[in-house]
């Protein structure tokens, strides 16, 4: 009998870097409009959380 064949490397596979990731994901001009439609979400959302969370937010509420 021969031995089962394998198709796969022959070596294990790294996963990437975090400079790959940055290079091929983050600041890919392919992906850069995305990821600054995720950035503004992302940033409204927390100055949202900030305001609501400060005394600012009772200023929204009219006093009569």
């Amino acid at each position: 009998m021969s031995a089962p064949q394998y198709l796969g490397p022959a070596s294990a596979q790294s996963a990437p870097s975090l400079t790959t990731v940055l290079k091929d994901q983050i600041t890919n001009p392919a992906y850069r409009e995305g990821n600054l439609n995720i950035l503004k979400a992302v940033s409204i959302f927390v100055v949202g959380i900030a305001f609501a969370r400060s005394g600012l937010s009772s200023a929204l509420v009219p006093v009569f």
